[in-house]
């Protein structure tokens, strides 16, 4: 073989395994994972071309949106898997534990990127439902 040839071909190469490896990285590697718990305000199924599960939950404590504004603590999120996504769906308005996987980037058939958030939160098991709401609403 030539020198050139064997050059292009190692050029290939290592150009495809940086690329898989910087896709992996930010698609698929799991960044952070732990758990969340918090009143589950709003869940839903919405996209137009990728129909995802959305949710967000408020979590105790407020946080500072800028020097001036302060707002509540929420936790948005979503859901690949439908018999989980069912389950939540009629938990809304309850307290709820959660566990999730984050990753640095989003997919769209994974669900929605929020801008207050970095990367994408999945939501993949439901840990515990807290029973002892007074009101039914979790306020």
């Amino acid at each position: 073989m030539k020198t050139s040839v064997k050059v292009s071909i190692i050029v290939g190469l290592l150009f495809f395994l940086i690329s898989g490896g910087l896709i992996y990285y930010n698609y698929y590697f799991v960044y952070s994972e732990g758990t969340r718990v918090g009143v589950l305000i709003k869940f839903s199924n919405k996209g137009t071309v990728y129909k995802t599960y959305e949710g967000e939950i408020i979590q105790p404590g407020i946080k500072a949106a800028n020097s001036i504004q302060m707002k509540s603590n929420t936790f948005k999120f979503s859901v690949t898997d439908e018999e989980l996504a069912e389950k939540l769906m009629a938990l809304q308005g309850q307290e709820i534990e959660i566990h999730y996987k984050q990753f640095h980037k989003n997919l769209p058939w994974r669900g929605e990127t929020y801008e207050d958030q970095e990367g994408q939160y999945i939501v993949d098991e439901l840990i515990r439902i807290k029973n002892d709401n007074p009101n039914a609403y979790g306020l």
